[in-house]
């Protein structure tokens, strides 16, 4: 599927800029403001900053039980995010052209609500709260077809926008605990696929304001089940599963074009 993806969105390319080659290309750059929030199964609220384990004796053995504490009434929130990038617009004709963007962007999401944590001493639950602000960082490329409405003044555009997540952050409080999790690459996917839709108004000629918003096509995180393997107690292993995890992200952006 996704070679398939990749050989279509490389044809179109090649047809573009053969069908532009004759006219005035235009460059510039961009940066701008968003938010960006998940559509994710409730698998994903858990804490995993520290690993529970529970032990139960029967007679002269010891079994384990091993797990992260899900977090109760859990909710997601967007939090603000950021991107930096350059484009290249060329155009078809008069109406249409064909515009590349490569840029740097951050997706994420606050999770939070309250952890359940035993009290070792009198064997009682404390309620602590819990949040959970997720970073990902991305090198991503646009590939969108502009419309003129307003000849060269106003624009619609849509488009696809593939990313490669270059790293996953996760900062964690829950009581008094203040925690960074580095995220390797087996907790997450790192390409994603987003369709992308936006306005952009131009003024001054080379300066615009642009409104988009990009829709996540593909999941981009994992379930990571912490275990223990019979006959080894002190150290943890994990099973990982992909889970409903799409990324929604809204942006407004100012640029400046040659």
């Amino acid at each position: 599927m996704k070679r398939k993806l990749a050989l279509i969105i490389g044809v179109l390319t090649v047809l573009t800029l053969k069908l532009s080659a004759q006219n005035e290309y235009r460059y510039g750059l961009y940066l701008g403001l968003g938010a960006n929030t998940i559509n994710a199964s409730s698998e994903i609220n858990y804490d995993d900053s520290e690993v529970i384990t529970n032990s139960f004796v029967h007679g002269s053995d010891t079994s384990f039980m091993t797990s992260y504490l899900p977090v109760n009434n859990a909710s997601i929130k967007p939090i603000p995010t950021f991107t930096i990038g350059a484009f290249y617009e060329m155009p078809i004709n008069d109406i249409v052209s064909f515009q590349i963007n490569l840029l740097y962007n951050r997706y994420g999401y606050e999770l939070s609500g309250n952890v359940s944590q035993k009290d070792i001493a009198d064997d009682d639950y404390t309620e602590l709260k819990y949040v959970g602000t997720l970073k990902m960082s991305n090198i991503s490329s646009a590939l969108l077809l502009k419309f003129n409405v307003i000849e060269d003044n106003l624009s619609v555009q849509a488009g696809v926008m593939p990313s490669y997540c270059i790293r996953m952050t996760k900062d964690v409080e829950r009581g008094v605990l203040h925690k960074t999790l580095n995220y390797n690459s087996d907790e997450f996917s790192p390409f994603n696929i987003c369709g992308t839709l936006g306005v952009s108004w131009y003024f001054f000629e080379c300066f615009s304001c642009t409104l988009s918003m990009n829709l996540g096509l593909l999941d981009v995180l994992k379930v990571k089940e912490p275990y223990l393997v019979e006959g080894d107690t002190q150290n943890v292993h994990y099973r990982y599963t992909d889970t409903k995890s799409k990324t929604n992200s809204v942006y407004f952006t100012v640029g400046y074009r040659w």
